[in-house]
């Protein structure tokens, strides 16, 4: 509480409460009629200033509409309280204060509280309300705008920011008060993807809305932006408040919000400068997403880590380059190297796919899963699959991303379970609270060489989708393929692909990338008989940059957030699982060279020898021959785990 308030050299209050945030209310009495009782003999003048001259007091007294939090009708000289649980075995434990008192100050009443919180350093303290109030309050909110009888669960959550914890710290004015909703997570305008925007990621993974409060007048931003939860990207980006299909800007003030609850969409694409891009719109925002942190591939810097990996980029590297080198000596453009591309590859993919195949594809998406993380500021997405039954199926390095760097492989479970969850639904909007499944704090099953990592779905069983792991298949050496996934966090897509044969590279430019990979890869093995990857140029790869403006589209679309897709060949059997892929940036635009997945039958071979015991529980369905293939081996050797970045080709 604030230092005691004195008038006239006398003290308002003994015990030092005196409502010291200037509030004319803590002047009133409690009985009906304020001229049935006359002040005291000797009233200090600057008191009875302040009763006269307010005559609409009594309007103060009028009941509210049940349905509005506005400001209480109750003195400040009354009480108000509620109960809380503290995670003692279910107790509630009733909390008082006088209602000009904050949440926060009523609860540092009580030393039963105040030694819970001592023991809770480091944490920072939330309440959720369970009866009377909604979602998470501002601990800095006024007892008079509690509801009576509520009852909240107080919870602990670690703070892993730099950043004062404070909670918005009313002074009324004499205005009134707001309080309105806001849901725990935020979307971006472009494309209604999640987007971060508080503090504590906890209260995102608890589903539950913030409860906000704010003078009459004050504008929206202000009063999320002075509440102390929300993060401070607020401050900076543009963002404005949804409900249902209605947009209110930021700059609007919160008259009108009482007791409804919204969602904050934030523009993530800030406007490019004239001149500083030519290409279309979709390119620039690639671009700029290529740019920024976050999940969608390792920076180059990742490739220190796998030699393998930045032999295969150096080559592909030097190899365009040199490709575009001879071009210019025999006077042809640059464009003339795709256009040759295009001719010999294209001619390998058809753009017709027959309807049964659409259908089949449609049954199998429905086992795709999207996977999304939000750890301690490290956020990001990837896709997944249902294996069988509750275990899904995804890369080592997605997995990898998901725990962060520098932590023990032991501590793996725990963090998963905590940060991540898993969703089918993503196949339009983005999906409700209710359609996501949350992991097991089980990490037992996976192989960084081959790059995939077993998870275990938690929830209700028979909401579970169905397994894909008994239509797995050899690679196919030839032929259409089918990647179905989450590419760039967006809604569930499928693309067509086509496998690469060696032996019918014919032309010069195929010769080309043929003896610069010669000692690298095939389309079925890499560098060793030990390591199997299917290799696919898909059928825009290799479009003009220059007059296709859906080319940046297409070369993103399949390796951000892609990985630990499914790929299945033409008649919708399971071959492989999209691991990582190539690209380069020529004339400031993205473009794909090659991306691969490891074969489902090397995988389920893997886990067979390795993990036996799992298998022949889990997979016993598949039977003894499941998981044997001719080149099955003692060691798989890999170095791809993710999509590489390589370097400008001028």
């Amino acid at each position: 509480m604030g230092p005691k308030k004195q008038a006239d050299g006398k003290k308002l209050s003994q015990n030092g409460k005196s409502g010291s945030d200037g509030n004319i209310l803590n002047y009133v009495t409690h009985n009906e009629g304020i001229k049935q009782n006359p002040p005291s003999k000797n009233p200090p003048p600057k008191r009875k200033r302040s009763v006269n001259s307010t005559p609409p007091l009594r309007d103060i007294r009028k009941r509210q509409t049940r349905d509005s939090l506005l400001i209480s009708n109750k003195s400040t000289e009354e009480e108000q309280e509620f109960t809380v649980n503290l995670g003692d075995g279910g107790k509630e434990h009733v909390v008082k204060g006088r209602t000009h008192d904050s949440i926060y100050n009523a609860l540092m009443a009580r030393a039963d509280i105040r030694a819970r919180l001592n023991k809770e350093k480091g944490k920072e303290m939330h309440l959720l309300g369970k009866k009377g109030i909604e979602g998470y309050v501002n601990l800095g909110m006024p007892l008079k705008y509690i509801p009576e009888n509520s009852h909240f669960e107080m919870k602990f959550y670690k703070v892993n920011w730099n950043r004062k914890v404070g909670r918005h710290q009313y002074e009324s004015k004499g205005k009134k008060c707001i309080i309105f909703y806001v849901v725990s997570f935020g979307s971006r305008w472009e494309n209604n993807a999640r987007y971060r925007i508080l503090w504590c990621q906890q209260l995102v993974k608890d589903s539950s809305k913030l409860c906000v409060f704010a003078p009459e007048g004050e504008t929206i931003k202000d009063a999320l932006c002075k509440d102390g939860r929300f993060h401070s990207c607020l401050e900076k980006k543009e963002w404005q408040l949804r409900e249902n299909k209605k947009y209110r800007p930021s700059d609007h003030c919160v008259d009108n919000l009482a007791n409804r609850s919204f969602e904050v969409v934030v523009k993530t694409k800030q406007p490019t400068k004239a001149g500083d891009c030519s290409r279309n719109e979709q390119s620039c925002m690639a671009s700029e997403e290529g740019q920024g942190k976050t999940y969608h591939y390792f920076k180059r810097t990742i490739l220190d880590l796998y030699p393998d990996l930045k032999k295969q980029s150096t080559v592909i590297d030097k190899l365009f380059a040199k490709a575009f080198a001879e071009a210019l000596e025999q006077g042809k453009s640059r464009s003339a190297v795709f256009k040759l591309y295009r001719e010999n590859f294209g001619k390998e993919t058809k753009n017709s796919t027959l309807i049964k195949v659409h259908k089949r594809l449609g049954v199998l998406s429905d086992s795709v899963g999207f996977i999304q993380w939000a750890n301690n500021g490290n956020d990001g997405s990837a896709t997944c699959f249902v294996l069988h039954d509750k275990y899904i199926l995804t890369c080592h390095h997605v997995v990898g991303h998901i725990v962060g760097e520098g932590v023990d492989e032991k501590d793996w479970a725990s963090i998963i379970s905590h940060c991540a969850r898993v969703t089918f639904s993503y196949e339009d909007k983005y999906p409700k609270e209710d359609s996501w499944f949350s992991l097991a704090p089980w990490f037992e099953i996976s192989d960084k060489d081959l790059d995939f990592a077993v998870l275990e779905l938690e929830g209700d069983r028979s909401l579970f989708r169905a397994g894909l792991v008994e239509l797995s298949y050899p690679l196919p050496f030839n032929g259409l393929i089918y990647i179905i996934g989450h590419p760039d966090g967006q809604a569930k897509s499928a693309d067509g692909c086509t496998v690469v044969p060696v032996f019918e590279r014919k032309r010069e430019c195929h010769c080309r990338i043929q003896r610069g990979q010669k000692e690298v890869c095939n389309n079925v093995r890499c560098v060793s008989e030990d390591r199997q990857c299917i290799h696919m140029f898909t059928q825009r790869s290799f479009q003009d940059v220059i007059n296709n403006p859906n080319v940046v589209t297409y070369d993103t679309s399949f390796f951000f957030g892609s990985s630990g897709s499914p790929v299945f060949n033409a008649d919708g059997q399971l071959v492989a699982m999209h691991t990582a892929g190539y690209k380069y940036e020529k004339n400031k635009q993205l473009h794909s060279i090659v991306e691969f997945g490891f074969s489902m039958v090397a995988i389920l071979a893997a886990i067979k020898k390795k993990y036996k015991a799992w298998y022949e529980v889990a997979l016993s369905s598949l039977g003894e021959d499941a998981g044997s293939c001719p080149g099955e081996h003692e060691d798989f050797t890999s170095a791809y785990t993710n999509d590489i970045e390589m370097e400008t080709l001028k």
